[in-house]
């Protein structure tokens, strides 16, 4: 009950009704009152007149015929009286409008309670009509909005002021249509994400399926030495091996960007995940004559999913290894405070110049003065997706008498 008073339209409804009420009952006071003034004067009159039309045939007898006329009658004296008029007609059964003079007075409270009885239904007709329509208004409001968010106008938002249900009903629509346009956006979001994917996805597969094409039919239309058969053979498998590398880190990053996976995020040794992305990345810094040089003070634990982050440092270290000096080394350093945990990766080669930096983090950039023929362009790009996905930060530097260092920060707070 006390919810339902809480609706300003609904107090107001029972005030006015409360006010009319008190009106019509002090109206219905006044009313009485005149009645009963007038039945009154009617009383005096006829008492009057019989008492003249007495006194003037017995003047001896006005005395004892006032007296008579005020004094209070017995029961006794009352049904006598009853009994004389009914002899001649005149009984509690008789219609109203043969009383010369009580007529009268009823007929005026017959219309002043007609009067009164309609005034009341016209103002009780009146508020009804207006509280109605201001209801009806808000609902047709709100059914022409719906429709119109059918239609596709999903930015309409309907104002309102005033406490109470209705005011809560128009807050969940708005609510409602925010939460569509949300939707809305994230679903175009997504189309065009899935559309700039299949283009990439087309493009990055276009140029090897080519070569591959073209080795095949070089190989079916010549006749080639086995040495030369072989060379197109590993050539071919060289192409799939790049399709297949590029695939999956596609659907890796794809995963990764759509919120499709979900990290094991536990407390663990981050030296540990390092170490292992040394072991991983060994032969390949060998084959490069690059070593790899890990420095941490201590043991530091992150919150951090393994494999996943992995794949970030991988990516990262082989970076710099592919574009490390032969003979240098590769820097990896930890460290941690009450602020952040920073993994720096150092390495002296190929600089990337300024105007690259910004973009080295895009899908598919390639630089034009990259010295790498077969360079795709992504793996730094999932780094930083995995990196972010564990809310951290990765950067770059790079300067001709410093080398390149890629920096991946994870703030504490």
């Amino acid at each position: 009950m006390k919810e339902y008073f809480n609706n300003p339209e609904i107090k107001k409804s029972y005030i006015i009704f409360m006010i009319i009420m008190v009106i019509f009952l002090i109206a219905n006071y006044i009313m009485i009152q005149v009645s009963y003034e007038n039945i009154r004067s009617d009383y005096i009159k006829v008492l009057g007149g019989m008492t003249a039309k007495l006194v003037e045939n017995n003047p001896q007898l006005e005395t004892k015929i006032v007296l008579l006329m005020t004094k209070e009658l017995t029961k006794e004296e009352e049904e006598k009286g009853k009994e004389i008029l009914r002899q001649y007609g005149l009984s509690e059964s008789l219609e109203v409008s043969l009383f010369p003079y009580i007529k009268d007075s009823f007929r005026n409270s017959i219309m002043n309670i007609l009067f009164l009885g309609i005034i009341l239904t016209g103002i009780l007709f009146i508020l009804n009509y207006i509280q109605y329509r201001y209801f009806y208004t808000h609902i047709r409001s709100l059914s022409l909005a719906a429709k119109k968010i059918v239609e596709g106008d999903y930015n309409l938002k309907i104002n309102e002021t005033k406490e109470g249900d209705l005011s809560k009903l128009t807050q969940s629509f708005n609510a409602m249509g925010e939460v569509i346009r949300g939707n809305i956006f994230v679903l175009k979001k997504e189309k065009n994400f899935l559309v700039d994917l299949l283009s990439d996805i087309s493009h990055q597969l276009k140029t090897p399926l080519s070569t591959m094409i073209l080795y095949n039919d070089i190989m079916l239309s010549k006749n080639l030495t086995k040495e030369q058969a072989k060379t197109f053979l590993s050539n071919n498998r060289d192409q799939l091996n790049r399709m297949k590398w590029l695939i999956l880190n596609l659907l890796k990053l794809t995963k990764i960007d759509a919120n499709a996976i979900e990290l094991e995020i536990k407390e663990q040794s981050l030296n540990e995940t390092i170490e292992e992305v040394i072991e991983i990345l060994e032969n390949k810094a060998v084959e490069r004559n690059v070593k790899i040089d890990f420095i941490s003070s201590q043991d530091i634990s992150l919150s951090h999913d393994r494999l996943w982050l992995q794949e970030a440092f991988i990516n990262v270290v082989k970076n710099g290894i592919e574009h490390a000096d032969k003979g240098s080394h590769v820097l990896i350093d930890l460290k941690d405070n009450k602020a952040y945990t920073k993994i720096t990766i150092h390495n002296r080669g190929d600089v990337i110049k300024e105007e690259d930096l910004v973009n080295i983090f895009k899908r598919f950039y390639k630089s034009t003065y990259s010295k790498k023929s077969d360079s795709i362009g992504i793996g730094l790009s999932l780094a930083k997706s995995i990196v972010e996905k564990h809310g951290g930060y990765i950067e770059a530097t790079s300067q001709i008498d410093e080398g390149t260092s890629f920096i991946i920060t994870f703030f504490k707070f």
